[in-house]
Formats: C-alpha cells, structure tokens, sequence
C-alpha cells in the first residue's frame, strides 16, 4: 500500500487511491514580510504527452493569468533526480498581480509604488508513469540569488522511488 510521510505524519492508504497533491515549503527569511517558497505539485496525467508537450501547457497557464509586466527570462533543460526536466525563470510585479486580483486580495497598493518584483522559477517534470512534478519557486527578485542558491541545493536532493 501507499505511504505518504510528510514531516513526521504519516497515513497508508488504500491500494486504488491516487496521489494528487501540493505541498507549500517556506525557506527562512531575515525579513518578516517576505515568506520565499517553494509550491511542489504531483498528478497523474489521464492521457500520455511529452515533457515539451506538457511544459508548454503549464507555460500557457502562467501566461493567460494576464499579469501585466510578466515576462519569461529563460528557459533551459536540466536533470532533477535522474529525470529529464524543464526550468524556466519569469518576473512578475506583485502589485500588478494584487490589482488584478481586485478587492478581495487585500488592499491595492499605493499610487506611484515602484514595482514589487518577483522573480518565480518553474521546474516540470514527467516521469515515464505519466507522474507529473512541477516545483514553482518564488522569491523577491532583488533577492533572487540568495534564495536560488538553497533551492538548487534542495533540486538535487529529489529522489524517485521506482514504480
């Protein structure tokens, strides 16, 4: 039977149950009002597609949120745990984002603010069970370097158990 372990709570569950789901990690921040993440999502895709196929798919998504300023930096493949991956590095301006957004996202912020920009990277993946994994980091893009280093770092300790 499955097994989900996540921090110390652990639940087995029947054999014909799916595991769909996110997890939301917080990295430490000198500044209370920051809160970097990291968005870890796992699916079962219905039909096969490629890597290209599905990446390009989830690009769309982030572009028809219609967030003004977005932009894509870069795009690269890359390796995560032994399986083939998409990265792609975009920026976005919060306060964009908020007004957007409308009322029932806080308060709108001030006129003549300059731009509160998020740099945000998207890793995807598709195993070969048709599992996809996306991991969706974002942190201030003034302070992009410092917390890409440890999410490069936690990159590199994904593992796969075998299927």
């Amino acid at each position: 039977m499955p097994k989900i372990d996540l921090a110390g709570l652990e639940v087995t569950l029947p054999e014909n149950w799916q595991i769909q789901g996110m997890v939301t990690l917080t990295l430490p921040s000198p500044d209370p009002k920051v809160k970097p993440n990291i968005i870890l999502t796992r699916e079962k895709l219905p039909q096969p597609m490629t890597l290209d196929v599905y990446f390009q798919k989830i690009k769309e998504a982030i572009s028809r949120r219609g967030i003004k300023d977005f932009k894509v930096l870069q795009e690269n493949r890359m390796t995560v745990g032994g399986v083939p991956a998409i990265q792609m590095i975009c920026v976005w301006d919060v306060g964009a984002m908020k007004a957007m957004m409308g009322p029932s996202s806080g308060p709108p912020p001030p006129k003549n603010q300059p731009p509160q920009l998020v740099k945000q990277i998207q890793v995807t993946l598709l195993r070969e069970d048709m599992t996809a994994v996306n991991l969706t980091a974002s942190f201030p893009s003034d302070q992009f370097d410092l917390y890409n280093r440890p999410f490069q770092t936690f990159l590199k300790t994904l593992k796969f158990q075998e299927t």
